[in-house]
Formats: structure tokens, C-alpha cells, sequence
């Protein structure tokens, strides 16, 4: 399902100044696995995730989602992202943060799946507030959902876990494991708190 082969990366490449955030990363991911990428703070893992899900093009090496590259638009719709923090339009609602985009995805009569992916992040009972007012736990919630919007096959979440309390933390996790149990989601997520995920990759 996912490739990534001799990846390179460098920032202001061919100056002096060039950076390198990674070198020769390879990686196999098959279809239905829990991956977790464990690093520290700078390490270069919001890097590998923009790749992977193709908002940003490797210096060197390649990756290859489903056997295209990422930026492919028919690979696209395949990929589920939550890259950092999620866009939010703040004087929008929850909900109307979700049908924009599922307009944007062409979704047809997408009302249900908005209802269903609000309840499911738990989210139900605040979908008609304006997002500017939301904890950072409630919009780490609201951008998995959106993550989920297209039901992708391939999800990847770069530090879900951020901003969120121990108990929403553990409810997160739990409903990251459950996409990947029960409905057979690929996983790939990032963090640098190896004890919250190392037990759940596969």
C-alpha cells in the first residue's frame, strides 16, 4: 500500500545554507498495518508525513502510495491526512467545516456522514458551534473527522495526540485502533511520545 524508497529531504538545497531533515529513509507498509513513526521534536517527522501524503515533494527517493505517487489525484482521495494542526474556518461550525469540504471531495448528500463522523469523534453535541471557540482537543477531533471525511484507506495523522487531556487522549487512541480493527484502515501516525503509541502499532 505504501512505499517509500531511499527518501531524501534538504531544505534550501544547493546553497550553503542547505539543511537535510532525513537521508535514505526506506519504509514498506501493507494493507490493513498500524505504523507509528517515533521520533523526537525536529527530527523530520511532519517532513516524512507531508510527503507521504503529497503536499510536499522529496528531494531525493521516492514514495509510492498504492503504487502512484501521492500527489496523483486518483491516490488522493485514497489518503485521510491530519497534518499538524487542522485548516479550520473559525466562524464556521463543525459541521459546516465538514460540508465544505465534502463539497470540495464531491461527496453526494454527505449530511449523514457529517452527523456519523461528529458522533464518532465526539464531537455530536458541539457540531453547531463555531469552531474559533473550540479547545485544541475539540479541533484535533474535528480534524481526524475531516480526515475520515472521503473514508479513506490509508489515514495518516502526524501528533493526533497533541493539545489533548489524558482522557480524551486515551479515547483518541482508542478510536484510531478501532478505524484500523474493525473497519481495516491503514495507519501511519507520528508522534514523539513513544509510550502513547508503541503499543498499538502493529
Amino acid at each position: 500500500m505504501l512505499q517509500i524508497l531511499s527518501l531524501r529531504k534538504t531544505f534550501y538545497p544547493r546553497t550553503v545554507n542547505e539543511r537535510l531533515a532525513m537521508d535514505d529513509l526506506n519504509l514498506s507498509v501493507q494493507d490493513g498495518e498500524f505504523v507509528t513513526i517515533i521520533g523526537s521534536n525536529g527530527a523530520g517527522k511532519s517532513t516524512v508525513m507531508r510527503m507521504l501524503a503529497g503536499l510536499a515533494a522529496p528531494t531525493g527517493g521516492e514514495v509510492r502510495v498504492f503504487g502512484m505517487q501521492p500527489r496523483e489525484a486518483s491516490a488522493g482521495r485514497r489518503i485521510g491526512a491530519l497534518i499538524e494542526s487542522p485548516g479550520l474556518y473559525g466562524s464556521m461550525s463543525a459541521t459546516d467545516n465538514l460540508m465544505m469540504k465534502a463539497l470540495a471531495l464531491g461527496l453526494a448528500d454527505p449530511k449523514d456522514k457529517v452527523r456519523d463522523l461528529l458522533d464518532l469523534t465526539g464531537l455530536g453535541s458541539v457540531g453547531s458551534k463555531a469552531t474559533k471557540n473550540f479547545s485544541m482537543g475539540m479541533k484535533q477531533r474535528l480534524g481526524l473527522a475531516l480526515a475520515l471525511l472521503g473514508s479513506p484507506d490509508l489515514l495518516l495523522l502526524d501528533e493526533p495526540l497533541n493539545g489533548l487531556d489524558p482522557e480524551g487522549a486515551r479515547e483518541i487512541r482508542r478510536l484510531i485502533m478501532r478505524l484500523n480493527d474493525e473497519r481495516g484502515i491503514t495507519v501511519v501516525v507520528s508522534s514523539h511520545v513513544l509510550e502513547q503509541l508503541g503499543k498499538m502499532a502493529t
